[in-house]
């Protein structure tokens, strides 16, 4: 069946939609699905794990910040890594892989017995989990027709937040007698079936050098990819947009229930609220994606990064009244999330199927080098004696570049090739 499907890619010629757009793209799309559920169930499990973690380990601020960052910084290495591993072997062997080591090192994290334990565990995490989000990314979009794979991509990509709000419900376990434990073990449990399912359903994704044809013998440089054929300009606003808004995201999510507790609410609204921010945020998602994919995008775009900083400021000026943080919560993933998929959306649409792996790859390892400075950029001011308010405010100029740089991309020519 493999065979036949290269075989078939060959044939149909470079470029050609036949080369490598699967049978079943609602299969593809499924399967994406689920790998964006897990991705959001491990970025929002450190943070709602993190109350009982710390007070368990007993750890101080800027420690819990580098752990935060640990499953991050193994994310940047594994997203610059995967895509390009993938343009060689095909996105479906990648992502399985991935999904594998994800899910092993996930459950050496629900083994930890401290701090260096907990550290190398969650690192090594991110190594497999990083080599699969620009392989389920590249596979939605290439999955479904050019004028469709904006929204297709943002509905694949809201499943993250999803995920989030599963690992929030976990959380509220603890009534139930659960330790911080069983949130990881659910999260390496099911990365591991996911693979499998992969392994059996999942439309095999042809390397790029065959699809480019049989006279390219060798995939291009990374160089040549990222800055080559005018494209250089294209690579430094999606790096900017992905790590500036990546930096906000998982600042959020990891430090988003201690933010709250700090703030005065108690542990169980602290995870009332990471729950809202990313339900909200899936829901808000898929609205903005379909108002992003329209005529009107550019001024979607300066609407959505206002509403980020608007909300972060409003987060930190709640007062005591659970109801008005929550609904400050809700509207902050809506905006903070939206932003972040319809990124995550719009990368695959700036590279061609035979560079695409490199190039998402190399977007989501940005992004990800700014999700390890964002916690640990919340750690740093909670440690020098700063409150949960001037980590919320001090966030907003990162809002300001990373909108900056995504109105600009709205300028940008896009591909309309696989």
């Amino acid at each position: 069946m493999i065979k036949r499907r290269i075989g078939a890619a060959v044939a149909a010629g470079p470029g050609d939609v036949r080369a490598v757009a699967p049978s079943r793209p609602w299969v593809t799309l499924a399967l994406c699905s689920a790998a964006a559920v897990l991705e959001g169930f491990d970025n929002q499990s450190m943070g709602v794990a993190a109350p009982r973690l710390i007070a368990q380990f007993g750890l101080s601020a800027a420690q819990a910040g580098v752990i935060f960052s640990a499953a991050t910084l193994g994310l940047f290495v594994g997203a610059a890594v995967g895509g390009r591993v993938a343009d060689h072997v095909g996105r479906k062997r990648a992502l399985a892989v991935s999904l594998l080591l994800f899910g092993l090192f996930s459950l050496l994290t629900a083994a930890a017995a401290g701090a260096q334990s907990l550290f190398a565990a969650r690192l090594l995490t991110g190594l497999g989990l990083g080599g699969a989000m620009p392989n389920f990314i590249s596979l939605a979009s290439e999955s479904t027709p050019a004028n469709r794979r904006l929204s297709a991509v943002t509905v694949v990509m809201a499943g993250m937040p999803f995920g989030g709000a599963i690992a929030g419900l976990m959380a509220l376990g603890a009534t139930l007698g659960w330790g911080w434990r069983a949130i990881f073990v659910v999260g390496g449990a099911a990365p591991l079936g996911l693979a499998a399912m992969i392994g059996l359903l999942l439309p095999e994704s042809p390397p790029a050098r065959i699809v480019a044809g049989p006279n390219a013998s060798e995939v291009e440089s990374v160089a040549s990819v990222l800055f080559g054929a005018g494209r250089a300009a294209t690579t430094g606003l999606l790096w900017t947009g992905f790590f500036f808004t990546q930096l906000v995201l998982l600042l959020m999510l990891n430090w988003l229930p201690s933010l709250m507790i700090g703030l005065g609410f108690t542990r169980t609204e602290a995870s009332l609220a990471s729950i809202c921010f990313n339900v909200s945020g899936s829901l808000g998602a898929i609205v903005l994606g379909r108002l992003h994919a329209g005529r009107h995008r550019r001024p979607w775009v300066i609407i959505t990064y206002s509403g980020m900083a608007v909300a972060l400021a409003g987060v930190s000026a709640v007062g005591a009244d659970f109801a008005i943080a929550a609904l400050a919560c809700a509207l902050a993933g809506a905006f903070i999330i939206g932003a972040q998929l319809i990124l995550f959306a719009l990368a695959p649409l700036y590279y061609q199927f035979r560079m695409r792996g490199t190039g998402v790859g190399a977007a989501v390892a940005l992004g990800r080098l700014g999700s390890v400075i964002g916690p640990l950029f919340a750690g740093g001011l909670l440690a020098r004696g700063g409150g949960s308010t001037t980590v919320l405010l001090a966030i907003v100029p990162f809002v300001v570049v990373g909108g900056s740089a995504a109105y600009a991309l709205t300028w940008r020519k896009q591909v309309l090739d696989p």
